[in-house]
Formats: structure tokens, C-alpha cells, sequence
């Protein structure tokens, strides 16, 4: 009966030794693979490393204070990447602001204080005052940055819904509104009928892509109405102002775009900065 229990002591004592060699050297492993990881940090080799910080989690589940260290490591990873995206961002934000400041130069801000909260950019040779009574396009964005192309037609009844813009076989058309629609207006002064269509952002956009693509030819409008349609040549001012106007939408939502990546990086930084103690 001693013998057995002797024996069973001794069994005890090889278990329990390597069961202790077998978390130390689990321990020594994952300790291996933060100084691997560290190493590559230390080389810029982020995803490598974020692909060894992924295995410690998996791999070792239950060494807590390996995969906080491993947890922190990622963090600075993040914060080095959040570091180079906003040094990028920066710069390119300095240029898109250049670039919409030069285009700016074309443009006039009209803005009623008391009925606008936006202002409207609108492009010096398609000011209100200059262009009553002719049949043209006009492109102008607000200080929201929304995007507009307005049909303007002045002459005998058509109740225009749509617009039809052509080069040869090639063309682009707006959507069909209805003259319910709060984005037709028409009017009647001295007998002469004045209608206006307005189309907004994305609606806007595909049109004046279109002629922005090909204003150097000669482009033709037609406005669609119920019953009859008018045709006219796009003036070169107009495609001129059509394609400067989309260029300053484009480069303006380049700029809100870019804002928004700042703020965001830099509230990601400041959420890892507080977690770490810093």
C-alpha cells in the first residue's frame, strides 16, 4: 500500500514539473512573438503585425498580461498609422483649399440675411441681373455645398418637366418632374411666361458632367414640356460657368471629405491616448 502511494506522489511531482515547463514555455513563446511583433512596429511593417497580434489572442487565451501588452501594441500601431493619414490629409487639404480659393475667383456669394441660411456661388457671367429674359443653363452651389442646375425659359407656354442636353447621337436627360413639383416655378409678366426647372445634386450632376466632358462642341438643349418642346445652342459662357461651377462642387466635397477624416483620426488618437494613460 506505501508502494503505491509512493508511486502515486512521484506521478504527482512529473505532472506537476511539466506541467510548469509547459507554462513557461508557453510564456516564453508568446513573450517571443511581442518582441517579434515590437520589431516589426519598429520597421513600419503594420499588417504583418497586426496579423501576430491577432494569432496571440487566438493562441493564448489565457495569458492576460501578454495579450494587454499585445492590446497596446496594436493601439500603437493605430496611432502611428492615425499619425501618417493625418500628416496626408493635411497636405492635400492645403492644396484642395488652393485650387477652390483660384476657382473661387470666378465666382460671386449672393445671400438674402434674412431668408438664406446658405449663401449661393454663383459664376460671375450667370448673375440674375445679366441674364433676364434669355433661354440658358445655370450651375450654382451653396454654402452647404449642395449642388444646382436650373433651366431657365422665358417665351410662350411649354410647362417644361425635363431637359435633354446632345452632341450628335450622344446626350444626357434629367429626370421628368411634374409642374406640381416645388422645383418648376412659372410666372407671367408683360405676356411673356417664364418658367424655371431645378434640379439638385446627383440630378444636377450627370448634366453637367456631360457637358463639362464635351464643352468644346457645340451642345444642344432641349426642354421637354407636355405638350411642345424649345431647342437652343448652350452658350459658351454658359458651358464655361457649367463646368467651372461642378469643378468648385468637386473640390469642395473634397475638402468636407477630408475635414471629416481629420476630425475622425484625431478623436481615434485622443480615445487611444486616454486608454493608454496619456
Amino acid at each position: 500500500m506505501k508502494k503505491i502511494f509512493n508511486l502515486m506522489l512521484l506521478l504527482s511531482l512529473v505532472v506537476g514539473v511539466a506541467s510548469c515547463h509547459s507554462k513557461t514555455d508557453t510564456s516564453l513563446q508568446a513573450n517571443q512573438k511581442l518582441d517579434h511583433i515590437e520589431d516589426l512596429i519598429a520597421h513600419n511593417s503594420f499588417n504583418a503585425a497586426k496579423i501576430e497580434i491577432d494569432s496571440i489572442h487566438i493562441s493564448y487565451p489565457k495569458l492576460i498580461g501578454v495579450r494587454r501588452k499585445a492590446a497596446a501594441l496594436a493601439d500603437t500601431i493605430t496611432r502611428r498609422e492615425s499619425m501618417r493619414t493625418l500628416i496626408f490629409c493635411d497636405s492635400v487639404l492645403e492644396s484642395k483649399t488652393k485650387e477652390f480659393e483660384l476657382l473661387l475667383k470666378d465666382f460671386r456669394l449672393e445671400k438674402d440675411q434674412r431668408y438664406q441660411q446658405f449663401g449661393n456661388y454663383i459664376h460671375k457671367s450667370q448673375i440674375t441681373e445679366s441674364n433676364i429674359s434669355r433661354n440658358y443653363l445655370k450651375a450654382y452651389l451653396d454654402e452647404n455645398n449642395d449642388f444646382y442646375l436650373v433651366s431657365n425659359y422665358s417665351g410662350s407656354k411649354i410647362d417644361h418637366t425635363a431637359i435633354k442636353v446632345s452632341v450628335g447621337e450622344l446626350y444626357a436627360t434629367s429626370d421628368t418632374l411634374t409642374t406640381s413639383n416645388p422645383e418648376f416655378h412659372s410666372y407671367v409678366d408683360d405676356g411673356i411666361r417664364y418658367e424655371t426647372l431645378t434640379f439638385k445634386n446627383e440630378a444636377a450632376r450627370s448634366i453637367a458632367l456631360f457637358i463639362n466632358q464635351y464643352s468644346i462642341s457645340n451642345l444642344r438643349v432641349e426642354l421637354i414640356g407636355n405638350k411642345s418642346s424649345r431647342n437652343y445652342m448652350l452658350a459658351i459662357s454658359d458651358k464655361k460657368a457649367i463646368a467651372t461651377s461642378c469643378a468648385l462642387w468637386i473640390v469642395k466635397s473634397d475638402i468636407n471629405q477630408l475635414k471629416n477624416e481629420i476630425k475622425k483620426t484625431k478623436l481615434k488618437i485622443l480615445q487611444i491616448n486616454k486608454r493608454n494613460g496619456k
